[in-house]
């Protein structure tokens, strides 16, 4: 769970977490309007979920209630379970399909997913992951237990992690994942900075 300081708390933080978000999910104003395309859904999604937290907040239960059920609705349709106030501003879910995040996992700033991907408790061990900011978690990937993840880490497809990742700007693959390649991801992040990438 996101520290209360992170969380979206009032009106204005919520139309800037929502100016943010949309410029990761382009698309026609046509296609948003009548959420035609997978952009225009995960936009549309991205939208109930930072207003259902705003809500959920500000202790306005009765527009609460009605954004929580119109956000389940469409994260039951897709299978997407992304909870409330566990994702840092920036979240980006790549493609439609499904995504699992714990609801006590901590998820940084400009974090990316991509379809299948988890963030789950260890079985025995009661943990869930943390991760920081501008990861990238990979088709398929899977984080698991008290792990907890360094800023600008990219995961690599189906890779289990299930120890932490300390270091700062490398790439983890594999089965267990273990570090592949130092720098891996800084020149994609400081595009993304740039935006150039």
């Amino acid at each position: 769970m996101l520290n209360q300081e992170d969380r979206i708390t009032n009106r204005q933080e919520l139309q800037e977490w929502l100016k943010y978000e949309r410029a990761k999910y382009p698309c026609g104003f046509v296609k948003r309007f009548l959420t035609i395309g997978e952009t225009a859904v995960l936009l549309k999604h991205q939208k109930l979920l930072r207003k259902t937290e705003y809500y959920l907040n500000t202790n306005k239960k009765l527009r609460f209630i009605i954004s929580k059920f119109k956000l389940t609705r469409l994260q039951t349709k897709y299978e997407l379970h992304v909870p409330l106030n566990c994702c840092g501003k920036g979240l980006k879910i790549v493609h439609l399909g499904p995504v699992l995040i714990n609801n006590r996992s901590t998820v940084g700033r400009d974090c990316s997913f991509h379809m299948n991907s988890a963030l789950v408790a260890g079985g025995t061990n009661d943990g869930v992951p943390t991760l920081g900011d501008r990861v990238i978690v990979g088709y398929g990937a899977c984080v698991l237990g008290s792990v907890k993840i360094a800023n600008y880490v990219a995961i690599g497809a189906n890779a289990v992690v299930n120890k932490d990742c300390l270091e700062e700007n490398v790439a983890i693959a594999g089965v267990p994942a273990k570090i592949i390649s130092r720098n891996g991801s800084l020149e994609w992040n400081k595009n993304r900075k740039n935006g150039t990438g």
